[in-house]
């Protein structure tokens, strides 16, 4: 008897596919998908303190700082110190800028053709499994 692929492997599969597609659209830029969704995110939400921006991103506090490390060391983000002591707050830089601007014609380009290959119903689908992201958080507490 033949076994059904496990949904799981399937979506992790397409998921590494599609962000080596980013990838090598936006290169141009400096930038790899990971980092200009989080440097996109931001820019639209605005300086925000590292709680504040884990919750816009759907990351923990400890994934987040990873990857603000990174983006810090590459001169994308400053972490300025809040209205306290324990709190940093997150701005991009104006090489975050000008890496945006040069990312996101071939993001845009990348958008319009993988919503060609897919049909409506199936990216209606797709903008429902961030549902998961709720069902996950709420199973955490």
């Amino acid at each position: 008897m033949t076994q059904k692929p496990c949904l799981c492997t399937s979506l992790r599969e397409a998921a590494l596919a599609l962000t080596e597609l980013y990838d090598r659209a936006i290169e141009p830029s400096g930038l790899k998908i990971t980092m200009f969704r989080l440097l996109r995110r931001l820019k639209n939400a605005g300086p925000s303190t590292i709680s504040e921006f884990a919750a816009i991103v759907n990351l923990d506090r400890s994934t987040l700082g990873r990857n603000l490390k990174v983006l810090e060391r590459d001169g994308l983000v400053t972490l300025n110190c809040g209205k306290d002591e324990r709190s940093k707050v997150i701005h991009l830089t104006k090489k975050a800028e000008k890496a945006i601007d040069t990312a996101t014609p071939y993001w845009e380009e990348t958008q319009k053709q993988i919503r060609e290959i897919l049909d409506e119903e199936t990216e209606k689908r797709l903008n429902q499994l961030s549902e998961f992201n709720k069902l996950s958080k709420d199973q955490s507490k």
